[in-house]
């Protein structure tokens, strides 16, 4: 408590501390600053459902707008992880991105598992995580928001939420076309044009194809892994009606068709029964020291079809604004994915994955600033999801010496149906001119209809010890509250303080090793947060400072848990605490030096958890918590004669140790790592740029993801581990009409 007292209390102690830096001048003159070339930008977000200055909003949000992603080469959510405070992102496959926030995310893809981060494209919920991927080419801003967020954003957000806006068609002719050229046979080929159509009608196209040659080779089959092979489109159409009604439409479609993933086998050989030991005529062969060398198998792939559909319509009454985001989304997800990385045919995973998802959001907004100001909402969500989860074991059948037609080969049939219902409320009331207080809160119904059939045979009795065929069905209800007090001190400093609720659904294990464990399901998670902010301009307007210090409280976490070495359940087994401290600057350090940069320290434990095995967790850190991590880029900017100019950018991030398993097994996790990039750019009059970029400069090995290989027998301690990708360098065309 200490600790957290000691981070509470910083942001008033730094606002004390620079009296005559915060609070100097009054808020015309601040407004003249905030606006001068100068100085910082400033940066709107919608993190509140309502357009308003980052700097306004009284909870922790990130905001990382197109300059920064196109300066530092920010492609994809992927490369948002360590550049934003307390996000931890990883793959446990290509299609199973693993987001975590403040130490909370989730690692259950089963048909009626829900993420823990939730992701919306322009306010269009995406319900399955490997459908969540977008090219980030075109977009107006990423916006991340820490901590839970029940009340405007609802169910599956208590550990937060990214938001990807997309720009809207603009009313001028225009476009621009990039190339980008690299290492490992990088071929990328980015594109947009919009502009009116109509009288009163803009669009807007944009094309990216992505293509790169595996980082990593499969010894026994000679093949690449891990490479990229996908093409996007996302066109939009908007109708700006003489009546005060504005409607955007807007479609998307994303197709990947990726090889396997570079799962490579690490520690001692890898020994998961006791037929792969040294001496048995089955034994596999060590492990590779060469971390994007290994001996799958089965190379596996990678089948992604992802589109969308969602109009969002605007009509601006005198008294109020009414939007109404109608929006349907469809996946279909192929893999094929060896777990132990060796040539001991211990399991290949096999999941045909197809969901469908429609979504209704009303909201009703009005009221004037600084003032009072009032949302109210429904929301409404349908999603119907197929899922077939295959573990074959059946290379073990000669070994086991099981006669045909008997194989080692379990099949999981999922099927699941979620409708979702909420209506939600805010209010802003300002009590005096410079303090308001903010209060809403969200009741959410939910129901989930599953159906789970298994087939096949499992000598071991450990992923299923009989067939059977289920049917559960369960409803949830949950108020989320919420209420932050904030004072404006002046125009370039804003303190808060905040108590928040998330809630996230309960669900039915789809890979259940017996009927009971599949009928008996697993209950909501629910999350209570206190958060106290700082916000605040600096040094006429040339410094910019965000400090936020939290302490959440979580009950009944969901936890996938790895049992008796060989079963995989979820199950609400853990209480957490998660407290820490966050910091982002931007600084204009003279007309051609800027500086960025961003902290977090996270201390996220589970309180009481004892697994189902009778291990004892408890104390230990949460999976993808790192203590401390950072991010800090250095940008230099200048013109070269009359046409041209020069920028150069140094971004180096860091995080400490993360654990993948919640029982901190040192070989299941990584240790700190650093990774350095860097990018020059030379700008050619008003339309080219060229750009000379490397990722990784150092060259570091280090992990995305690891499973525990010491199975039931424990008989070596092994693993296999997803590596991140080598130093990779490239150059980028840029052309804008």
């Amino acid at each position: 408590m200490r600790i957290l007292w000691s981070i509470t209390c910083l942001p008033a102690v730094i606002l004390l501390a620079f009296p005559a830096i915060t609070l100097a001048g009054n808020d015309e003159q601040g407004e003249q600053r905030e606006e001068a070339r100068a100085g910082l930008d400033r940066i709107t977000v919608t993190a509140q459902r309502i357009e308003e200055s980052l700097q306004d909003v009284p909870i922790a949000v990130s905001a990382v707008e197109s300059e920064t992603l196109e300066q530092s080469g920010i492609g994809t959510v992927d490369d948002l992880s360590m550049r934003v405070p307390g996000l931890s992102i990883g793959r446990f496959n290509p299609a199973q991105p693993q987001i975590y926030i403040r130490g909370i995310g989730s690692t259950d893809q089963s048909a009626s598992g829900d993420p823990s981060v939730g992701v919306f494209i322009d306010g269009v919920y995406i319900s399955r995580h490997g459908a969540m991927d977008l090219d980030f080419f075109g977009l107006e801003r990423v916006e991340v928001l820490r901590g839970p967020q029940g009340t405007l954003y609802g169910k599956n957000v208590v550990g937060g939420a990214i938001n990807y806006v997309t720009r809207p068609p603009s009313s001028e002719f225009g476009g621009r076309a990039e190339a980008q050229l690299g290492e490992f046979n990088r071929q990328d080929f980015r594109g947009l044009i919009e502009g009116p159509v109509a009288e009163n009608v803009n669009a807007r196209m944009t094309l990216n194809r992505n293509k790169r040659d595996g980082y990593s080779v499969n010894a026994t089959t000679g093949n690449e892994l891990s490479d990229e092979n996908s093409i996007g489109l996302r066109g939009q159409l908007h109708f700006l009606m003489d009546n005060d009604l504005d409607i955007l439409v807007s479609a998307d479609y994303r197709r990947a068709r990726l090889a396997g993933t570079n799962r490579e086998c690490i520690g001692e050989q890898f020994i998961f029964f006791p037929w792969f030991a040294p001496g048995s005529p089955f034994a596999a062969s060590p492990c590779s020291p060469d971390p994007f060398v290994n001996e799958k198998t089965e190379d596996g792939f990678t089948d992604t079809d992802v589109w969308g559909v969602s109009a969002t319509a605007t009509w601006a009454m005198d008294w109020a604004e009414l939007t109404s985001i109608t929006s349907f989304r469809r996946a279909e997800i192929d893999l094929k994915d060896d777990f132990s990385g060796s040539d001991a045919p211990l399991v290949v995973r096999n999941v045909n994955d197809d969901s469908d998802q429609w979504t209704q959001e009303f909201r009703l907004t009005g009221g004037e600033p600084r003032q009072l100001q009032w949302l109210a909402g429904y929301y409404f969500l349908y999603a119907d999801i197929d899922r077939l989860e295959n573990n074959d074991f059946s290379g073990n059948d000669v070994p086991l010496q099981l006669p045909p037609p008997l194989s080692f080969n379990p099949f999981y049939f999922q099927s699941n149906k979620t409708t979702n219902h909420a209506v939600f409320g805010q209010v802003t009331r300002a009590l005096t001119d410079r303090l308001s207080l903010k209060m809403g809160a969200r009741y959410t119904w939910e129901e989930k209809r599953a159906n789970i059939r298994t087939e096949g045979f499992d000598p071991t009795g450990s992923f299923l010890a009989e067939p059977y065929d289920v049917s559960p069905s369960e409803t949830w209800s949950s108020f989320t509250p919420m209420v932050s007090l904030d004072y404006h001190f002046h125009h370039g400093a804003m303190a808060y303080v905040s108590y928040s609720e998330g809630f996230k659904s309960g669900g039915f294990d789809g890979t259940a090793r017996d009927a009971e464990a599949a009928q008996r399901g697993f209950d909501e998670e629910r999350a209570r947060q206190f958060e106290v902010g700082l916000k605040s301009q600096l040094l006429d307007n040339r410094v910019r400072l965000n400090l936020a210090a939290f302490h959440i409280d979580y009950s009944d976490l969901q936890v996938f848990q790895l049992v008796d070495g060989a079963s995989l359940i979820v199950s609400n087994a853990a209480d957490a605490t998660s407290q820490g401290f966050e910091a982002e600057t931007w600084a204009v350090l003279s007309d051609n030096w800027r500086l960025r940069g961003s902290y977090a320290y996270l201390d996220a434990t589970y309180d009481t958890f004892i697994n189902e095995d009778g291990q004892d967790f408890s104390g230990n850190r949460l999976t993808r918590s790192p203590e401390h991590s950072y991010n800090v880029g250095l940008n230099y900017d200048t013109p070269i004669g009359d046409n041209m100019s020069l920028s150069a950018l140094a971004e180096y991030s860091y995080r400490s140790r993360i654990f993948y398993d919640p029982d901190n097994f040192p070989l299941v996790g990584d240790s700190s790592v650093g990774l350095l990039n860097a990018r020059v750019t030379l700008g050619v009059g008003d339309h080219w740029a060229f750009s000379l970029w490397a990722n990784n400069l150092t060259d570091e090995v280090y992990r995305l993801n690891v499973i525990d290989g010491r199975g039931p027998f424990n008989l070596s301690e092994s693993g296999s581990a997803v590596i991140g990708p080598p130093r990779m360098w490239g150059v980028t065309a840029d052309y804008r009409f």
